[in-house]
C-alpha cells in the first residue's frame, strides 16, 4: 500500500514537471514571435518611403523643369461644356543662352556690348606655351595651350555670343618693316556690323589667324583710335610684351614704349569723352623675370594714364 501511495505521488510529481516545461516552451515561442513580429515591423517602416513637406524645405516637390502656368481671359466663362479655348499661340520662351535680350557677352571677365574694337597682340611670342591646360574653341583638349590658343578661344566665345546688331572691329598688333604688313585691321578698319555672316567670318578670321613679326603697339593703339569712329563703347588692348622694336621709328627720336604710352591719351580723348571703357588684357607668363616686370610695368602704367581697366592672364 505504500509502495502504491509513494508511485501516484511520484506520477503527480511528473505531470506538474511536464507541465511546467510545457508552458515555458509554449511562453518561449510566443515571445519569439511577439519579438520578430515587431522587428519585421520596424524594419519595413525604415524601408518605406517617405515624403517630406515642411514649409522650411524648399526642396520637396520642387519642379524638375521649368512650368508654363496658362490662365484663362477675364472673359472666359466654363459652362456645361467645359473650360473656354484659348485663343492665339502660346507664348514665347525665354531667350536661350547668347540670345539677344541676355546678358552682354563677357571677354576674359569683363562686360561689353554696345560697339567695341580689340587690339589683338599676335607677334611670334604669341606661340609660347605658357597658359595651361584647358579646351580650345571647337571644345578640343589641350594639355598645355599657347598665349593665342587662349585667347582665341576666349575671342572665339565672345564673338558667338554678342548680340545681333552689334557693332566691332579688329585690329591685329604684329609685324616690322622685314615682316609686313606693320599691323594689319579686319574688314579694312569700317566697323562690321554683327549678323549671321559676319559673325561666321568673323570667327573664321580669328581661328585662322597666325603670327608674324615683332609688336608695333604704337601703331597698332594709333590705326584702332583714327579709323574707328568715337562713338565706342569698349576698347580691348591685349598684349604679351612691350613694344617692339624698342628704339627710335615711324614715332621719331623717341623709345617705342614711350611713344606710345605719351601719344595714345590724345588719340583715345574722343572716345574717352564718349564714355568708351578702355580694357587692357595682359597675357603670358615669361620665365625671365626681369622681362615679365618690363612687360607688367608697362601695361600697368598705360591702365593707369588712360583710367583703364587691368587683367591679367
Amino acid at each position: 500500500m505504500q509502495q502504491s501511495d509513494s508511485y501516484h505521488a511520484n506520477l503527480r510529481k511528473d505531470s506538474v514537471q511536464v507541465l511546467v516545461a510545457l508552458l515555458a516552451f509554449s511562453a518561449g515561442v510566443l515571445i519569439t514571435l511577439v519579438v520578430v513580429f515587431f522587428a519585421a515591423s520596424t524594419t519595413a517602416a525604415e524601408e518605406s518611403p517617405s515624403l517630406f513637406r515642411h514649409a522650411s524645405s524648399d526642396g520637396a516637390d520642387s519642379p524638375s523643369g521649368r512650368l508654363l502656368l496658362r490662365m484663362p481671359a477675364k472673359d472666359q466663362t466654363v459652362g456645361d461644356d467645359g473650360p473656354g479655348q484659348e485663343e492665339g499661340e502660346p507664348p514665347a520662351e525665354p531667350n536661350g543662352p547668347g540670345e539677344e535680350g541676355g546678358d552682354d557677352a563677357t571677354f576674359f571677365g569683363e562686360s561689353m556690348g554696345g560697339a567695341f574694337v580689340f587690339i589683338i597682340d599676335v607677334s611670334s611670342s604669341m606661340k609660347v606655351a605658357d597658359m595651361g591646360a584647358g579646351e580650345d574653341w571647337n571644345g578640343n583638349a589641350n594639355g598645355s595651350m599657347s598665349r593665342l590658343d587662349a585667347v582665341k578661344t576666349e575671342l572665339i566665345k565672345f564673338l558667338r555670343t554678342m548680340p545681333e546688331g552689334s557693332r566691332f572691329g579688329i585690329v591685329w598688333l604684329a609685324g616690322d618693316k622685314n615682316n609686313p604688313p606693320v599691323t594689319d585691321v579686319w574688314k579694312s578698319g569700317e566697323m562690321a556690323i554683327c549678323d549671321t555672316a559676319t559673325q561666321a567670318d568673323a570667327i573664321n578670321a580669328v581661328a585662322d589667324q597666325q603670327v608674324w613679326g615683332c609688336t608695333p603697339t604704337w601703331k597698332a593703339l594709333k590705326r584702332a583710335c583714327t579709323e574707328y569712329p568715337d562713338e565706342i563703347d569698349t576698347m580691348v588692348f591685349l598684349t604679351d610684351g612691350i613694344p617692339v622694336p624698342y628704339g627710335e621709328g615711324e614715332w621719331g627720336q623717341r623709345t617705342h614704349a614711350g611713344a606710345a604710352l605719351s601719344d595714345f591719351p590724345g588719340w583715345f580723348a574722343g572716345k574717352k569723352a564718349y564714355g568708351c571703357k578702355l580694357i587692357a588684357v595682359h597675357v603670358g607668363w615669361p620665365s625671365n623675370h626681369q622681362m615679365n616686370q618690363m612687360i607688367t610695368d608697362f601695361v600697368q602704367r598705360f591702365c593707369s594714364m588712360n583710367d583703364a581697366v587691368y587683367v591679367r592672364k
